[in-house]
């Protein structure tokens, strides 16, 4: 009876039917059990992928570069690190240390081979070709000065007279600092100044107006840190003009570099050595450095006074003899 109860409950042909549900049943089960063994893992691996997506991306350095025509830009820098050969060997010296570069004077190879044949040419034969060189690198201006100082020494007559007048009229027409031939890379961190060459021809950048460039170190002058506290005169940075050294007179035996024009209309005491409440500009003039409006970059070091101080007439300036003063300076270029 038992047994016709169970058939009666559950007649053959509805097992045969539910065999497949059955399966399907079973097949679900074993993977949500797969799916629970295999959560924590899964969990895990989303939890990381999702945490390296909304995690911040590595700020790189900002800086400020100084072309060599002296306008200024910020910009990344996207080197991880500059590779420098030093008379030691090589240093690969991460951006993130570098408070400034001070970068050597660099010309562009095509504009090198420019150069180079002007030069040759001075010493033509023909009167034109000496013309047109002579024309050529004085349009290159700051260009050609560095080739041109070395053409001085050259054994033509010729070349060493045409070389003479370039520089001459290069200096008049170009402000002194664009004329500073700079022959190593410097580059400063925190504890360490490091002289040498910069193994790579140009900088991959992001510029806040252009985007990703590629920046020329032939094209650039210094760059700069934005999140460096360094102090630009400690630098050498070349400062404008103070009117007078009374703020630096505590400084004794460091020196630094100032962009003046000079003048006429200063007060000036001391020949050589001067008060360090001179007008500077004057100063320069008197010391035969600059000519009146001339514009350029005098170089002053701070030195103990001397018991006294004595005047002259000096290029068109007259300074003044002055007892013991509290501060000195000496001007050069």
């Amino acid at each position: 009876m038992m047994l016709e109860s169970k058939n009666r409950s559950m007649p053959p042909w509805l097992g045969h039917a539910l065999l497949p549900v059955l399966f399907v049943a079973l097949g679900l089960t074993s993977a949500l059990a797969a799916a629970q063994v295999l959560q924590v893992p899964l969990d895990k691996k989303a939890a990381a992928k999702g945490a390296a997506a909304g995690s911040p991306a590595k700020r790189l350095p900002t800086f400020e570069v100084r072309f060599t025509d002296n306008s200024t830009m910020k910009l990344v820098v996207r080197e991880e690190t500059l590779e420098v050969s030093t008379r030691y060997g090589r240093l690969g010296v991460p951006l993130t240390d570098i408070q400034q570069i001070d970068f050597a004077t660099r010309i562009p190879d095509d504009l090198a081979k420019r150069v180079d044949t002007a030069i040759a040419n001075l010493g033509s034969p023909q009167f034109r070709e000496r013309e047109s060189a002579s024309a050529e690198l004085l349009g290159l201006q700051e260009k050609s000065y560095p080739a041109l100082l070395e053409a001085v020494k050259h054994a033509d007559p010729e070349v060493v007279r045409r070389a003479e007048e370039l520089l001459a009229r290069i200096r008049e027409a170009v402000p002194e600092d664009l004329l500073d031939v700079r022959k190593h890379d410097v580059l400063y961190t925190e504890d360490m100044k490091i002289v040498g060459t910069i193994s790579l021809t140009s900088l991959r950048v992001t510029t806040f107006q252009f985007g990703e460039q590629q920046v020329k170190l032939s094209d650039l002058r210094s760059l700069r840190s934005l999140a460096s506290a360094v102090s630009e005169v400690s630098r050498g940075a070349v400062l404008p003009d103070p009117g007078t050294l009374n703020n630096f007179s505590n400084q004794v035996g460091k020196t630094f570099s100032f962009r003046v024009v000079g003048a006429l209309n200063g007060s000036v005491w001391g020949t050589q050595v001067y008060t360090t409440d001179s007008t500077l500009a004057t100063a320069a003039v008197h010391a035969g450095l600059l000519r009146p409006g001339q514009a350029g970059v005098v170089r002053v070091t701070i030195v103990p006074p001397p018991p006294a101080f004595a005047g002259s007439n000096q290029h068109g300036v007259a300074s003044a003899a002055y007892g013991p003063y509290n501060g000195a300076f000496k001007v050069s270029r």
